[in-house]
């Protein structure tokens, strides 16, 4: 199997985490199990850990029936991407109106940058802190 690194930003990767009670933690978690350079091998790897949590439901009644197996690609630049986004968006919740060097920066395609009016100014920084507030929180 040609494992890879999950944090290695500049290959696409293919990801299997297990959801389960992680003891290090004391909490319920998505644990990762390997990343792959190949969809096969995660797929293989995929099957395994799935039959391996059916197995064990079938054997024992006290098992975590919360407990499941997923896995997620991961394209080139993912990472980085997801961090531009992070950093908008505190900028924004710090009350810093988004100027020119927003627009230079790479986004998610489930992230958007909107302006309200024309000029970046005391109107367009207060009508932003007006939205944000209203906006419910991340989970």
């Amino acid at each position: 199997m040609a494992r890879v690194d999950p944090e290695d930003d500049d290959i696409r990767r293919f990801v299997v985490h297990h959801y389960r009670y992680d003891p290090e933690r004391h909490e319920r978690r998505h644990v990762l199990v390997g990343a792959f350079d190949n969809a096969a091998e995660a797929r293989g790897c995929f099957n395994r850990v799935g039959a391996d949590i059916d197995r064990r439901r079938e054997a024992d009644s006290g098992f975590d029936r919360r407990e499941y197996v997923s896995s997620r690609t991961l394209e080139p630049g993912d990472r980085r991407r997801e961090a531009n986004s992070r950093m908008l968006r505190r900028a924004i919740r710090h009350g810093v109106t988004p100027g020119d060097w927003a627009e230079d920066l790479e986004l998610p395609s489930s992230t958007s940058l909107l302006r309200f009016g024309r000029d970046p100014g005391r109107r367009t920084t207060a009508m932003l802190r007006w939205r944000l507030r209203r906006w419910p929180k991340d989970r």
